[in-house]
């Protein structure tokens, strides 16, 4: 088994020195920053162990491949993920997290299967047309509001 880890941040080099202490360098790679599509095709499994969101791209965009997720419950996760919000890991809880991840990788039906659900959701609530409606009905409702 294998972890492959995209993106950036001021961690990095202290994330790949501990990968190298515990000689995990065979298993655990480094790629940097990547577009989410490319990202997409290292693994078979999206984990977002956010902090703080407001409302994801990466959630979006990974749901919207089909890429089985494992994110925390914060911000506007559990809006993208509505009705499979059971799933969401606490943030901070890294005991939960990987109990999340042992989890569906020894159930991969059960996050393929979640994932056509989230694919569908995201695609129905989610569209760049569905979202761009409701910020325009919300505007004219607040127009309404005030000169009615």
């Amino acid at each position: 088994m294998t972890a492959t880890i995209v993106g950036e941040g001021p961690d990095r080099n202290a994330f790949e020195a501990e990968v190298a202490r515990q000689r995990l360098d065979s298993a655990i790679r480094f790629v940097g920053p990547k577009p989410a599509r490319e990202a997409f095709t290292f693994g078979r499994l999206m984990v977002v162990p956010s902090r703080a969101e407001s409302l994801p791209y990466v959630v979006l965009e990974a749901a919207a491949a089909g890429l089985p997720l494992i994110a925390t419950k914060v911000g506007g996760i559990p809006e993208i993920l509505g009705p499979d919000t059971a799933g969401l890991i606490p943030q901070g809880d890294p005991a939960a997290l990987a109990a999340a991840i042992g989890a569906a990788l020894e159930n991969p039906a059960a996050g393929a299967n979640a994932a056509l659900r989230l694919q569908a959701r995201v695609r129905a609530s989610f569209s760049a047309e569905t979202m761009t409606a409701a910020v325009l009905a919300a505007y004219r409702e607040t127009l309404d509001r005030r000169h009615g």
